[in-house]
């Protein structure tokens, strides 16, 4: 097996669970902090707050990647993201939350740069089907994450929940301490950030951030409307979000495969109008029905501009250099949280439906993509 394709499997590998996790403590969070009766800002803030600190790390881990290797960095993060998880169920002190929050962002912003760098940093050919591969399965790592935490929490209850993710993540941390010897380091060119290396993906830096938000936005308010305003059931809240991440999936993939290359340039708009479409629905959805439809239409916009984005990096950026542009890029998750989780929380606040101000994101990589033609 070539050094790319084991690198793209073991990558993708990674990127389910990197996404499983992510999605099962965004759903397992914003249980836990609405059971604790948390108000609006506070809850935002807590989402808020770690994703800004590891906005400033997520450079320095592309740097460390080209100058170290993948490997080590990637068992600190898996590690750091189990135990840290864990610790927040022992409490309901917002100090002490947010100090827990920001080290399972730190965690997280850790292991998705490093992933993304070792999956694809060797993929210079084809890279729409490549990338759509890694991208598609990292995306179904989200569906497990976000429908099991609603089914744990309902059978073992909310600190059998806190538990069993833990257990999951210490097994993934054995096996990847045995399966991840073979790769070796190999030397890389010295980079670092730079007004260069941002100018180099501006394009897909825009375009993710705000296709990100909109999934952040509806996955942590549409937990609470669910819980505090309908009064679902835990399972139920995590069959939507999931089905989400199913379509995201699945498209990705197939997009990757059968959507002709010639079409790539009308991506971006086409993603930025069907999110529009999902969040009009969300907005005057009145049965599970219509949520489902809306959720599934999030994900599908965003596996258009997800395939976009990765397979214009693949294209535009030299091997030896994608640590620091891939870390770079990687800046959309934390700005996608910060902005997916402040704009609904201030619409609210003015007494403006959250989901409708939604909408800001796709009008945003709407009308940038217009403009870059």
């Amino acid at each position: 097996m070539a050094v790319e394709t084991k690198r793209l499997f073991f990558g993708s590998m990674l990127g389910f669970y990197k996404s499983f996790f992510h999605g099962f403590t965004m759903i397992l969070f914003s249980i836990y902090f609405t059971k604790l009766g948390i108000s609006l800002l506070p809850y935002a803030l807590l989402f808020v707050i770690g994703d800004g600190v590891s906005f400033f790390l997520k450079p320095v881990v592309g740097v460390l990647s080209d100058r170290i290797g993948e490997r080590y960095l990637l068992l600190v993060a898996l590690v750091l993201s189990s135990v840290s998880a864990l610790l927040i169920s022992f409490t309901n002190n917002i100090l002490y939350l947010a100090l827990l929050q920001v080290l399972v962002a730190v965690s997280l912003a850790t292991f998705l740069t490093v992933v993304i760098i070792f999956s694809l940093r060797p993929i210079t050919q084809k890279p729409e089907k490549k990338v759509s591969i890694f991208g598609g399965v990292s995306g179904l790592g989200w569906v497990f994450g976000l429908l099991l935490p609603g089914i744990f929490v309902d059978i073992f209850g909310l600190k059998g929940a806190f538990y069993s993710l833990f257990i999951i993540g210490a097994s993934i941390s054995g096996l990847y301490i045995f399966f991840m010897k073979e790769f070796k380091f190999e030397l890389r060119e010295k980079s670092y950030p730079s007004i260069e290396t941002l100018k180099k993906v501006l394009d897909p830096l825009v375009y993710k951030t705000f296709d990100i938000a909109v999934f952040t936005a509806f996955l942590i308010f549409f937990v609470r409307f669910a819980i505090g305003k309908l009064g679902m059931s835990g399972s139920i809240i995590s069959l939507i979000v999931a089905f989400e991440s199913l379509v995201f999936g699945v498209s990705e993939i197939l997009i990757g495969r059968y959507v002709k290359v010639e079409t790539k340039r009308m991506w971006i708009k086409l993603g930025a109008l069907i999110h529009i479409t999902g969040i009009l629905f969300l907005v005057f959805s009145n049965n599970i029905a219509l949520f489902f439809l809306a959720s599934g239409l999030i994900g599908l916009a965003g596996a258009f501009i997800d395939v976009w984005c990765y397979s214009f990096l693949c294209e535009s950026i030299e091997v030896s250099k994608r640590g620091t542009i891939f870390s770079t890029f990687s800046l959309s998750q934390d700005l996608s949280t910060i902005t997916g989780s402040s704009l609904p929380a201030i619409a609210s606040f003015f007494a403006i439906n959250p989901f409708a101000s939604m909408i800001l994101f796709p009008a945003i990589i709407l009308a940038y993509s217009i403009k870059r033609g």
